[in-house]
């Protein structure tokens, strides 16, 4: 179950010099896993350009610097290969493998669990200023 616990903020994603929103990416507090976990999407015809890696790493820069919480995780289905990739790039570091069923799930399904803890910032933010 999803509860909002005052992280209200959801960004769109745009590219650079146009109108166009090209997605979303923000945080919900997951009831069932008690924890954050960011959550962003891409349209299709967008992705592998390198715009969800932007957004995610802007947002968890974002979230360390607004928010007072220790760590932010990400859960990727195992067959999201992208998805996953995406996350290992902006410095979460894998957690687990395991069965889960994510809201959206209508059944149980493998997934991938990452986390990002507020002490990595200093030295994957530095890479990107």
């Amino acid at each position: 179950m999803k509860y909002n616990i005052g992280l209200e903020e959801k960004f769109e994603s745009r590219r650079k010099n146009e109108d166009i929103v090209i997605g979303s990416v923000s945080c919900s507090y997951y009831e069932d896993l008690q924890q954050i976990e960011i959550t962003y999407f891409i349209g299709s015809q967008y992705r592998n350009k390198g715009y969800a890696l932007e957004a995610v790493k802007a947002y968890t820069e974002y979230f360390f610097n607004n928010y007072n919480k220790p760590k932010i995780i990400a859960t990727v289905r195992e067959e999201n290969i992208p998805a996953w990739k995406v996350v290992e790039k902006a410095g979460f570091k894998f957690k687990e493998k395991k069965i889960h069923k994510d809201l959206n799930d209508e059944k149980l399904e493998m997934y991938y669990f990452y986390e990002f803890t507020k002490h990595l910032t200093n030295d994957v933010f530095s890479k990107y200023k």
